[in-house]
């Protein structure tokens, strides 16, 4: 069976938990919304973390680069 690098593993748990976190964040600002609540601040915590997502993204690609070149 493949194993992933433990750097490249890391980064994909990242991944999932901010996925994860994402998506909640998203039904909170939908549930906010069904209650005429300001979503400002949650929007924007949401955007945070959508960054956080990118960022992790982004240091996959790095690493998979890397691993490639090996």
């Amino acid at each position: 069976m493949f194993e992933l690098h433990p750097e490249l593993a890391q980064i994909e748990k990242n991944i999932a938990d901010t996925q994860r976190l994402v998506s909640r964040q998203i039904a909170r600002i939908e549930r906010m919304t069904k209650q005429g609540a300001d979503t400002k601040t949650a929007k924007a915590v949401l955007k945070g973390l959508e960054e956080v997502l990118d960022y992790f993204y982004a240091q996959r690609e790095r690493i998979l680069d890397i691993l490639t070149r090996q």
